[in-house]
């Protein structure tokens, strides 16, 4: 039987219990208002109760319907940044950083909900200034920005972000990993070869890793289509680019599986009369070939890759991004103008038409070269036991898909020499490559998203498996939605594999495809 005191103490110590369960729901988010880490302010600690709208910011804004602890802080000198933490009942022990697009200049709200709503804390950063996306002019006379935005803040960010966890649930996260597209890829290569010990997987999605060489080349497409006021193509002719690609390509369900294998050749819409809404004139034809073929030197040194047949159409497509709506209103233009008048050339009154391929990008080579991920090193993040997703759209129109696979063949020629298209060998290097880094190419994917192909799929799931289990991703299943229901699944295979159709069975189902080690051509339609 136990004594007055033994009670008295089993009493003392459930209400402590009880205290310190009911305050982790709500008392100690506040309490983190006091919480002191080195050159960070925490400038709010707030227990949110759903609904809850997010600020607008650059990358979105999001409604949140699940209850969480968020954390505003500073990091000296002007890195701001949120951690979103779910209740401890509904926490998986794990982190969950994203990335940005373009510029950022905001916290990314949409990518945080969704962590969050999958029971991950999560974190993001404006990567410390405030703007538009496609808007640098915060850079003018600010190179330590730059290099905020570039560089560190990610790695900032996370350090910060584990420290508020930790004195949140009185644990580090089991596990952390990071998940980026476009900007945000570039963020991620960053991280696993100068911060590999950040995040166990890494998620990298169409990475802006040659900022230097692709913001030219998205400049080299406005000028092909507007130095010359005839060369512009119109978004009223897409549909007749786009219709002429898929003729000429290989194609299931109006997916081109591998346009390095497209024949396309835009002479075919050259018009033998007056010009008119049915073909191109000669200027338009040139500039077509321009822009498939990529930014070149007058020598014919290649200086970005160009993009490939089958991502003209669609919100996601050309008129968005190449062409624009009308002249110079293009989203590469947009970039480009921005980059070059207030982080290169540090003028307001920079005109786009003096730009010069044959040196001006040697200059931005060595003025901002430290702001690319091009590394292929990746030994520390490997030896570490992290692992990394990198996927990109086929029909990518913003950043070129074979930019990515210069990088990932970069990486595999790092680890030594490989013959392309053959299984690997064990202990070869596309082998030893493979044990932490797998790369999917996404047919008829755009940019991050959209497109004709499938664009959904878990990427963080898969990454899950893989460093968590052990469970290597030899393909993962995507979706491609209609109006909120799914008419396409096709699967993703690793590089350089490719799903080929088995020839029965609809095309629309991943489970009538495999992956092969050889190149698709017209031949495997019959």
């Amino acid at each position: 039987m136990k004594t007055m005191k033994q009670l008295n103490m089993f009493v003392v110590g459930l209400t402590f219990f009880f205290c310190f369960c009911t305050h982790g729901l709500a008392g100690p988010c506040e309490n983190l208002q006091n919480l002191n880490l080195p050159d960070t302010t925490i400038t709010s600690a707030t227990s949110i109760s759903p609904p809850f709208t997010s600020p607008l910011s650059s990358l979105g804004q999001a409604t949140v319907l699940v209850p969480f602890c968020r954390v505003a802080a500073t990091v000296a000198p002007s890195i701001n940044l949120e951690v979103w933490m779910p209740a401890p009942g509904s926490w998986n022990q794990r982190l969950e950083g994203v990335g940005n697009g373009a510029f950022a200049g905001g916290i990314n709200y949409p990518s945080m909900n969704t962590a969050l709503s999958s029971g991950f804390a999560t974190v993001s950063t404006d990567t410390g200034h405030a703007s538009g996306v496609f808007d640098i002019s915060w850079a003018l006379g600010h190179p330590e920005l730059i290099e905020e935005w570039a560089v560190t803040s990610i790695h900032v960010m996370t350090v910060a972000a584990k420290a508020i966890v930790n004195a949140y649930y009185g644990q580090y996260p089991l596990y952390s990993y990071f998940s980026g597209c476009s900007a945000g890829g570039r963020q991620a290569l960053r991280q696993a070869h100068s911060f590999p010990d950040d995040y166990n997987g890494i998620l990298a999605g169409a990475p802006a890793r040659h900022e230097t060489h692709m913001i030219p080349g998205m400049l080299w497409n406005a000028t092909v289509t507007c130095k010359n006021p005839a060369s512009y193509i119109p978004p009223s002719q897409l549909p007749l680019i786009a219709n002429a690609v898929l003729a000429a390509c290989y194609n299931l369900n109006g997916i081109i599986t591998d346009p390095r294998l497209c024949h396309f050749d835009p002479k075919t819409l050259r018009c033998h009369g007056p010009a008119a809404p049915t073909c191109l004139t000669a200027p338009q034809v040139e500039a077509l070939e321009e822009i498939y073929k990529g930014a070149h030197t007058s020598w014919g040194e290649q200086i970005y890759p160009g993009y490939q047949p089958g991502g003209e159409l669609g919100p996601g497509g050309w008129a968005s991004w190449i062409t624009g709506s009308a002249p110079l209103t293009s989203f590469d233009f947009l970039v480009a103008d921005s980059f070059f008048t207030y982080a290169v050339f540090e003028n307001p009154s920079w005109d786009w038409r003096t730009f010069k391929l044959d040196g001006d990008v040697a200059f931005t080579d060595a003025k901002l070269g430290y702001i690319n991920a091009n590394s292929p090193d990746y030994r520390k993040f490997k030896t570490l036991g992290g692992k990394m997703i990198m996927y990109h759209g086929w029909s990518d129109p913003a950043i070129s898909t074979l930019d990515s696979i210069d990088h990932y063949d970069s990486v595999v020629a790092f680890m030594g020499q490989n013959e392309q298209g053959q299984p690997p060998a064990a202990g070869g290097p596309l082998h030893e490559t493979r044990e932490f880094y797998r790369f999917f190419l996404m047919p008829g994917m755009q940019h991050c998203s959209g497109g004709p192909g499938p664009d959904t799929f878990d990427g963080i799931g898969a990454l899950r498996q893989w460093v968590e289990n052990g469970i290597a991703p030899d393909k993962i299943i995507a979706s491609h939605y209609t109006n909120g229901v799914v008419d396409i699944t096709r699967p993703l295979c690793p590089y350089p594999e490719v799903a080929k159709w088995t020839g029965k069975g609809s095309t629309a189902d991943a489970a009538n495809f495999v992956c092969v080690w050889e190149r698709l051509d017209r031949d495997d339609e019959k």
